[in-house]
């Protein structure tokens, strides 16, 4: 049970430390959403940190350019980062694997996404990577409501995520996947997920899995 509750802390701080969030602009943000006004401009991700844009239209798929999201009308976006190495030192974090670095404390292989739903029908998974699947009507979700949701991997249920509503950790997802989420305020929603494996033991220690899935209550 100790060890549990310590990957749980552990998995709800790296939920905690930033977010990626879709604007009404179709751009992608690093950062806390509440910052927005602040941070606008220099929270935009860069086409170059992107490594997969995929837009869901009429439940099909295709893949598209990230600067053409805005004439895409999409039902749902989602858009994947270029995975990172990092690992920790004495001397402070460094952005490259523990292959490459000396005095290595910890290291880890950083996958983050991204989705925000347009449609106001529940969709299938995308089918790549950790996903968050609202199985609800998002047009019907009011403030005290609870959006259920279906964590995959690679479209598959997936069992003991880390599940986080804003930078509030609430739980984790159950044997079939499934997590409910109470809705606490209106405007865009910051739902999160984190599911961690094991690394290679060369380039890593392990692999962190995170998303993020945006959509509006009104």
């Amino acid at each position: 049970m100790k060890k549990l509750l310590i990957t749980f802390i552990g998995s709800g701080y790296i939920l905690s430390a930033h977010t990626l969030w879709i604007d009404g602009l179709f751009q992608v943000h690093e950062g806390h959403m509440h910052q927005q006004n602040l941070q606008e401009k220099k929270s935009v991700l860069k086409h170059g940190d992107i490594s997969d844009v995929l837009c869901m239209k009429h439940q099909a798929i295709r893949v598209i350019r990230y600067n053409n999201a805005s004439n895409a009308k999409c039902d749902a976006l989602y858009i994947k980062r270029k995975p990172a190495y990092y690992t920790k030192t004495p001397y402070g974090t460094k952005k490259m694997p523990k292959s490459r670095v000396k005095m290595s404390i910890k290291s880890w292989r950083s996958i983050e996404s991204v989705k925000r739903i347009y449609s106001k029908q529940p969709l299938q998974p995308f089918g790549k990577g950790l996903e968050i699947v609202l199985r609800n009507d998002p047009s019907k979700i009011e403030v005290g409501d609870k959006a259920r949701l279906s964590i995959y991997y690679n479209g598959k249920p997936l069992k003991g995520a880390t599940i986080a509503n804003g930078h509030k950790t609430i739980g984790v997802s159950d044997d079939h996947g499934q997590v409910n989420v109470k809705i606490r305020e209106h405007g865009l929603q910051n739902i999160k997920a984190s599911w961690t494996t094991k690394g290679d033991g060369v380039k890593c220690d392990e692999v962190i899995h995170t998303t993020t899935l945006n959509f509006e209550v009104e």
